[in-house]
């Protein structure tokens, strides 16, 4: 390689090598420049180096360099290590080079790396793609029927997943129906098709204007599997579009009124004509400005943003708009806003512009007393859906959203201090009233995290609070603060969710460990033991043989539990009368519940046949496990009572016992893994019970008071409420 064509290379921004493949030797680096130096972490010494002795994943490189040398085209790897196992690129472009005596060479060009440690898999980039966007999606297999939909899909138009998966329902409404055929039509021919702007129906009958994108989705042999559908809501854009042309109407009928300044400037920025509304408009007559520069007529502080206006125009032909200040015979300067266009006169190129003002003084007068209100009240026009409040140093309050008000049913809220007392947790007032005094003596924003107790229930809030200061822009009658609240209590209880099914898996995966090593060696020794005492006759030994018999027992029941968890979740379900396996799971423990004073009552709401689809060994062990701790927490006799109250499309159990309850803070840990309340528990029962709840499509929670007694509701979808696959075209 020449010298020049060396310092052209290093300084090329992107890393790029140059590989040489002599005939029927391997290939070896030719040359690589100061940027694949520094990317790849390598010096001048490896040139002349073999391939395989310098990249990691040197034979798919050199297969891919072969594949360019044999076709002549370029070829790329997608996410390529080529030098360290943890250093990925983007793309590692291949492009093969004219052969000269017989050698072929290819240059390598690397295109943004990254580290792979950091890299999401498509997988799962897809899937957060898919459940975090904005933007309402449908899948459709080709059948017509209904593969997936994701969370915004469900906010925009209220159907739940488990409504719409596996069935087909149409969202055209009515007069629509014609653009089916026409979208299929456009699949058949393009892999996407646009539908700019259409209606469509939400679950509760409203129509909302959307914007889709159709999609068809292939497999590996280009064969369309599905269509995918992309709504966005542009109910808000048409809204303002029409208040737009609404506005545009009214100014319409105002500038047909009016007069504007109306110049013809050449080049250089003279002058070639003005109109005589020059003369009402800035005192001016129009022939004061002919053979003058229009920029002496301009505010020296606009001049130069309108030079280089005018510079884009001369260089691209296009209008250019500006709004200046502009001088006057009398007022010293009033505020126009101009547009200028090139004038062609017969065929370009154009020698003069134009350029048409109007005089907006007044609107700008408006603008910054708008400016001067839009600073202290844009943020709540912003999050009208947030509690936003306004108030002074002494709390009295000049705002209050009226979700707020709504929200707490029309307090009184004339006082943030007062409000405060009233609703915020009382050891997070403290904090409350800090960060508010902090903020108006710093006057810097601040945010916080509180609760407030409302029904009984208490909700999490984060807050924002921004500091409304006088200034000499804002002109407030006094300093106030502006809070911005927002419920996250949802939020908090969906990451607790997604926290213990991390739990869960970790379990799963650690209780099939333990079990496997515990199966193997339990059942060896109690073999052993049970010999042992057919052989010996010596009673203290024998006893002393049950207590370890009984500890080996209970080691078994622990593996066994673990057993139970860890095994796959898919669950083979039949049709099953609920009455049949609860008053089974009663006789069991008649016996134990007359000896231990308890009485046990069950009490079907309404009496009618209740259907499953359940698997009944499953949910057998839970109403045992629920039942057996009920009573292990009734020492001295009690009351257990099952409610079994059927509301279509689920059947509520209650199970309520009058035990010694569970305290306030130890209930939200009930059902985390290896947290018990029993001396002897592992905290794995409860957790199986809500897991075969949830798998058969149901819900588990409980309700307790100290001292007072506990309550577990369990509900079950009905066997009915499963609603016949409607075939409905979409």
């Amino acid at each position: 390689m020449k010298p020049f064509e060396h310092s052209i290379l290093d300084s090329y921004p992107e890393p790029y090598i140059l590989l040489v493949f002599p005939d029927d030797q391997p290939g070896h680096i030719n040359y690589l420049n100061e940027a694949a130096r520094d990317a790849l972490q390598l010096d001048k010494s490896c040139i002349g180096h073999s391939l395989e002795n310098v990249f990691l994943n040197a034979k798919k490189l050199i297969e891919a360099c072969n594949e360019a040398i044999e076709h002549g085209h370029l070829v790329i790897l997608e996410h390529f290590s080529i030098s360290q196992q943890d250093l990925m690129f983007e793309a590692v472009k291949i492009a093969p080079l004219s052969p000269k005596s017989g050698v072929n060479y290819c240059g390598v060009i690397l295109d943004t790396p990254y580290k792979a440690t950091k890299m999401m898999t498509d997988d799962r980039m897809m899937q957060s793609i898919f459940l975090s966007t904005p933007n309402a999606i449908l899948i459709q297999n080709v059948d017509g029927e209904i593969y997936n939909i994701n969370p915004a899909f469900t906010e925009m138009f209220g159907w739940k997943d488990y409504e719409l998966i596996g069935n087909s329902v149409s969202l055209f409404p009515s007069g629509y129906e014609n653009e089916y055929e026409e979208i299929v039509r456009q699949l058949r021919k393009n892999d996407t098709y646009l539908v700019p702007n259409t209606k469509r129906v939400h679950k509760n009958g409203t129509i909302k204007d959307v914007s889709i994108c159709y999609m068809n989705i292939y497999n590996y042999r280009r064969e369309r599997i599905a269509v995918a559908r992309l709504y966005i809501d542009i109910s808000k854009q048409i809204l303002f579009h029409e208040k737009y042309l609404e506005q545009q109407n009214s100014y319409q009928l105002i500038t047909e009124n009016m007069k504007d300044l109306v110049a013809i400037v050449d080049l250089s920025g003279k002058f070639v004509y003005t109109s005589p509304s020059h003369l009402d408009i800035t005192g001016f007559s129009s022939e004061s400005y002919l053979n003058m520069n229009v920029f002496r007529h301009i505010h020296p502080h606009d001049r130069r943003h309108v030079f280089k206006q005018i510079q884009q125009l001369i260089e691209a032909g296009r209008s250019a708009k500006a709004q200046i200040r502009y001088k006057h015979a009398s007022k010293g300067y009033i505020w126009i806003e101009l547009i200028a266009s090139p004038l062609y006169e017969n065929q370009a190129p154009y020698e003069k512009f134009v350029i048409v003002g109007r005089d907006i003084t007044e609107r700008k007068h408006s603008e910054e007393a708008l400016r001067e209100s839009e600073m202290k009240y844009r943020l709540i026009l912003e999050k009208t859906s947030d509690f936003v409040v306004t108030f002074n140093q002494h709390g009295e309050v000049h705002f209050v959203s009226p979700s707020l008000q709504s929200w707490l049913k029309n307090p009184d809220l004339s006082n943030m201090y007062r409000f405060m007392d009233d609703y915020v947790m009382k050891d997070e007032r403290g904090l409350l009233y800090d960060i508010i005094h902090h903020v108006f003596k710093t006057k810097d924003a601040d945010q916080i995290a509180f609760s407030i107790e409302k029904d009984g229930t208490t909700y999490t809030f984060d807050a924002v609070l921004t500091p409304l200061i006088s200034n000499e822009y804002t002109k407030y009658s006094e300093d106030m603060i502006l809070l911005i609240a927002r419920d996250i209590t949802k939020r908090l209880e969906d990451e607790h969710i997604s926290m213990q099914l991390e739990k869960m898996s970790t379990v799963g995966q650690l209780a099939a460990g333990i079990a496997h090593e515990l199966r193997n060696p339990l059942t060896s020794v109690k073999g052993f033991i049970r010999m042992i005492k057919d052989e010996i006759d010596d009673s203290l030994l024998t006893s002393y043989l049950e207590i370890i018999g009984g500890e080996l027992n209970s080691i078994e029941r622990i593996a066994d539990e673990f057993m139970d968890l860890a095994k796959p979740h898919v669950i083979s379900l039949e049709e099953t009368e609920l009455h049949e396996i609860v008053d089974s799971c009663v006789r069991l423990f008649e016996g134990t519940a007359f000896l231990q004073g308890i009485n046990m009552d069950v009490e079907y709401i309404n009496e009618q046949e209740i259907l499953l689809n359940c698997q009944k060994n499953a949910l057998k062990r839970v109403f045992i496990n629920i039942m057996k701790n009920a009573m292990e927490a009734m020492e001295k006799g009690g009351e257990l009572n099952i409610k079994i109250h059927a509301r279509d499309p689920y059947v509520e159990l209650l199970f309520i016992d009058s035990g010694k309850g569970i305290e306030k803070e130890r209930l939200k840990y009930i059902g985390e893994p290896f947290y018990s309340t029993k001396e002897k528990g592992i905290g794995l029962g409860l957790m199986m019970s809500r897991k075969i709840v949830r798998e058969h499509g149901g819900r588990l929670s409980i309700e307790s008071e100290y001292k007072q007694g506990t309550t577990i509701r369990i509900i079950l979808p009905l066997l009915s409420a499963k609603s016949p696959v409607k075939k409905i075209t979409t």
